[in-house]
């Protein structure tokens, strides 16, 4: 991992806030495994696997971007999940890495793609599709500019340098 990007991991307990970083780069959540995350076949769950993501979502979607006391209010909801299982996650010494990326912004809805990682072992890759939602009114909303520009901040990079 590159000293750039480890300036911009946020650790589950610390409670310490992670400073903003304007240019555009994934987001980094660490987790730890725990014996509570393991199933009957002393590996992490799939439903588990999938919470740690959704947990590194909240982290990047609700608790970054707010300022202290902001309340905290649902702003999106799951259209799709595509998870892919590379290898078994075990309990472990050391935390694994979700990194996630944001991209296909659209008018109301945008992919966010999560690896959850330990150097370069793989475990798990998920394809979420997000839809920006109204609770009131109980429908699908616009994006707003500030969620365009989180969107942006955790942007894909383009493959064509684009």
């Amino acid at each position: 991992m590159t000293q750039a990007l480890a300036t911009d991991i946020r650790r589950t307990s610390t409670g310490r806030t992670p400073r903003e970083l304007p240019e555009s780069r994934p987001h980094l959540y660490l987790r730890q495994v725990r014996m509570s995350d393991l199933d009957a076949m002393n590996h992490v769950n799939n439903v588990r696997l999938l919470e740690m993501i959704q947990d590194a979502h909240f982290d990047m979607f609700y608790l970054r971007p707010g300022l202290p006391g902001q309340q905290i209010r649902p702003r999106f909801v799951y259209a799709r999940h595509e998870l892919d299982y590379t290898q078994p996650l075990v309990v472990q010494p050391e935390p694994v890495t979700i990194t996630t990326t944001i991209g296909d912004v659209r008018r109301s809805s945008f992919r966010v793609t999560s690896r959850v990682t330990l150097d370069a072992q793989v475990f798990c890759t998920c394809v979420s599709t997000a839809v920006a939602y109204d609770p009131d009114a109980r429908c699908s909303r616009r994006l707003e500019e500030a969620e365009r520009a989180l969107a942006a901040r955790h942007a894909t990079p383009d493959p064509a340098g684009r």
